[in-house]
């Protein structure tokens, strides 16, 4: 079996649950990735899926008639001919939807994977509708990573029965609890600043949690970008830079340590002015995996990730004063928070424990692939 699975970039570092599906998928099958743009340009090794010639005819064309040109589509076709693809893997709905017409002239089975924003961007919903509409037609089947997503993509034409909800995988084995109690008042939030992620929210509740606890502390983990400036702006006003710290992009091991020492996870995801939602937070499942109480919001798959009073809370969007309330309350007993995240821990092994969901996934390509 050798499995096509395309991607718009090569690396960006918050989308860890592509690498993790390109990994675990290369343990049952012969993998060949492709990346940059939309319309995949380059191989793994940044070398052109196709001759310089025909990418200047295709950058080109691309002007006057848009990514799906009779270059690029060649170039494709020829590539997954060359390498005798099996079935292609798409991650985003909107590469997915580029990659049909080269998938359709060679009868190659297509599974394209949502992950959030490709779901519920109003702008991409817009632009793309008639290729998404070409997309639900021909893919074999369509991926979501939570019932919210489901409901949308239906409401749009994605017909159900094609329609797969698998979400993230996450390794129980790197993130996983510690056995001792944790009485320090230590919060943990790891995530772009974005809208999404409202960590705007996420700093004015915790700011409610220091005036009655001064000794708490907030950790948040991202790139430097986006909202950072106003977030940290924010810190100054409210008065508690001592208390916020925001320490830039971390790796997988430097997270999973933060994770071990904190208190609980918190992430306050709204849906952001352009419609942009989560779809399953990835951090949030391994947050979980690592015995952390979560209090978030009632949003996207969030409300399947966090059962709320069992392993962690849930608040409306936008009600920062109840987060906060729920935050104090794990302060004022380390014991609960403990037995909440140790319940949330069982809940990612059940749900979202990494080899069974890619193997759910490779499941999937070979029905694809049996049933061409």
């Amino acid at each position: 079996m050798k499995i096509c699975i395309t991607r718009s970039e090569k690396y960006a570092y918050s989308e860890t649950f592509i690498r993790n599906i390109i990994s675990g998928l290369s343990k049952y099958a012969d993998i060949d990735t492709i990346h940059t743009g939309r319309l995949p340009e380059r191989k793994e090794d940044n070398t052109l899926i196709y001759s310089r010639f025909l990418w200047v005819m295709h950058k080109f064309s691309k002007i006057f008639i848009g990514r799906n040109n009779f270059f690029s589509t060649y170039g494709l076709k020829k590539h997954l001919q060359k390498n005798n693809i099996d079935c292609v893997f798409s991650n985003y709905g909107m590469s997915a939807s580029h990659m049909v017409p080269v998938c359709k002239k060679l009868n190659i089975p297509l599974i394209a994977i949502f992950h959030g924003h490709d779901a519920t961007d109003i702008k991409i919903l817009k632009n793309y509708k008639k290729k998404y509409q070409r997309l639900f037609d021909y893919a074999t089947y369509i991926v979501v990573v939570s019932n919210e997503m489901k409901k949308r993509l239906m409401s749009i034409g994605a017909p159900e029965e094609k329609i797969q909800l698998i979400p993230y995988g996450i390794d129980t084995t790197q993130f996983k609890p510690v056995s001792e109690v944790i009485t320090d008042r230590k919060f943990l939030a790891v995530g772009r600043f974005t809208s999404k992620k409202g960590p705007l929210y996420t700093i004015r509740a915790f700011s409610k949690v220091v005036k009655e606890y001064p000794d708490a502390t907030l950790t948040m983990v991202g790139k430097k970008s986006g909202l950072y400036e106003k977030c940290s702006e924010l810190v100054s006003s409210l008065n508690i830079s001592k208390s916020v710290t925001f320490t830039g992009i971390l790796d997988q091991k430097q997270i999973s340590d933060l994770m071990q020492s904190s208190t609980a996870y918190v992430q306050h995801s709204i849906i952001a002015p352009n419609g942009d939602m989560e779809g399953t937070p990835l951090s949030i499942l391994e947050a979980a995996a690592s015995g952390l109480p979560i209090v978030s919001t009632l949003h996207g798959g969030i409300k399947e990730a966090v059962i709320h009073g069992e392993t962690g809370y849930l608040v409306e969007e936008k009600d920062e004063n109840k987060m906060a309330d729920y935050l104090i309350l794990l302060c004022k007993d380390p014991e609960k928070a403990k037995t909440m995240g140790l319940n949330g821990r069982d809940h990612a092994l059940d749900n979202y424990n990494r080899v069974k969901q890619i193997k759910k996934l490779y499941t999937l390509v070979e029905k694809a692939v049996q049933n061409n």
